[in-house]
């Protein structure tokens, strides 16, 4: 199982290294062709697809990831099912709040149909479900590579195609729907599978106790990021949210590689379960290797942030590098909270894990909006520094539930990490 694992994580490290890539260039075109306040938009609109997804969706498809024995069809037709009905009534009631959306951001009349075609894209993902729960439970995480580096082909390049072309906002939707287009398509392709509408209640019921609580910890952690796209924006307008939206992403950019890691975490250590030691030993690997990817990563772009940026996003971003700055101090507490967080997860810990994604959202809000007020954009940063230091107390949980040990797998790389950039960095500008 272990090397199964290993060789998923190497192809989902391939594909994020593509996807990534794929999305980093998109980027560089849209900061330079898009003001602040449109690339504000864009977070409005990736936020508002993340939060339909989550109410679509219940936990049910990670619900079947986990169970340790093959689910029957009529498992995977009910759950499918449910999805449809749930996904349906998201899609309906956010079609016809359309245009209040639209006019809260002070959109004009046609930007409420930039958050249909969002809502649209919702419902064609809907069906790419279950041949995603199967690829994932049997650890195919090759093919899994392979639809989503066409659906970061298909979107980058119509994004950046129609941003070329004038579109504007428009352009994000339009590539939303795209995007979700070749996914369901393709998953269908590399993972077949008879659609079929069965209700049986009681299956569903079962999934959903281990699936609101899984859910759950979306939903939170959504209601905690909705600070920047709703808060931010309507406070402070859209331009501001460009700027910190610019900043998160380009901060984010080293723990980016870990994101499709995550789907590996669950299923795998969810198979290991039954063997607590060789479990152990396996997370403190886990934990090695994404600090050992991340460090070296987080440093050399911290060194390097203002010539990359007046070089490849342009001038008018470098009034985001304060915010850059706080931010970036995030890379040396997630390749350690993300797995761990899945591990409770997959132990079946899932409300442990939730209270955890609770705590972080109040303690966003309750420092956030003060913060905000005084401060401006700035003031979240500050807020979301001082949120990460509690991901110690989610590591000591974790080590409650399963022995292992977390600093002698994370403090070498970090240790090695800051001579060997700035080196690097001595070599670049020499």
């Amino acid at each position: 199982m272990a090397r199964k694992a290993l060789h998923g994580a190497l192809a989902l490290g391939l594909r994020q290294a593509i996807v990534q890539g794929l999305n980093f260039v998109g980027t560089i075109f849209l900061a330079r062709l898009l003001s602040p306040s449109e690339f504000g938009v864009y977070a409005v609109i990736a936020f508002i697809l993340s939060f339909l997804i989550a109410f679509g969706d219940a936990g049910l498809g990670a619900s079947l990831v986990r169970q340790v024995e093959e689910p029957s069809r009529d498992d995977y037709r009910s759950i499918f099912t449910v999805q449809q009905m749930m996904v349906v009534a998201v899609v309906g009631v956010f079609w016809l709040a359309a245009r209040q959306v639209a006019q809260a951001y002070h959109l004009p009349a046609e930007g409420a149909w930039v958050f249909r075609l969002v809502a649209l894209s919702l419902l064609f993902t809907s069906f790419q479900v279950i041949p995603w729960i199967h690829l994932e439970r049997h650890l195919e995480f090759d093919k899994l590579a392979v639809v989503e580096m066409g659906m970061a082909l298909v979107y980058n390049g119509s994004v950046v195609a129609l941003a070329w072309k004038g579109l504007g906002v428009m352009s994000f939707a339009l590539g939303l729907v795209a995007r979700s287009l070749t996914g369901a398509i393709l998953a269908n392709l590399v993972r077949p599978w008879r659609i079929g509408w069965t209700w049986q209640w009681e299956r569903v019921r079962q999934h959903l106790r281990f699936g609101i609580p899984y859910q759950g910890i979306s939903v939170i952690s959504l209601l905690k990021d909705s600070m920047t796209p709703v808060f931010i924006g309507l406070l402070l307008g859209t331009a501001q949210v460009g700027y910190l939206n610019w900043a998160s992403m380009v901060a984010a950019y080293p723990v980016l590689a870990l994101m499709a890691l995550q789907r590996v975490y669950v299923p795998a250590f969810s198979r290991m379960q039954t063997h607590p030691e060789s479990l152990g030993r396996f997370v403190e690997r886990v934990l090695g290797a994404t600090n050992g990817l991340v460090a070296p990563l987080a440093v050399l772009s911290f060194v390097l942030i203002e010539p990359l940026t007046r070089t490849l996003f342009g001038d008018k971003w470098l009034v985001a590098l304060p915010l850059y700055n706080l931010l970036w101090l995030a890379n040396v507490f997630v390749p350690t909270a993300t797995p761990l967080l899945a591990l409770l997860n997959a132990l079946g810990h899932s409300r442990t894990a939730f209270a955890f994604a609770a705590v972080w959202m109040l303690a966003t809000w309750i420092l956030g909006v003060p913060l905000i007020v005084l401060f401006g954009t700035i003031g979240f940063a500050v807020a979301n520094l001082g949120v990460q230091f509690t991901n110690l107390l989610l590591y000591r949980a974790a080590q409650a539930k399963l022995p292992f040990r977390i600093l002698p797998s994370v403090a070498p790389v970090w240790a090695l990490a800051g001579p060997s950039a700035c080196s690097r960095q001595r070599g670049l500008t020499a």
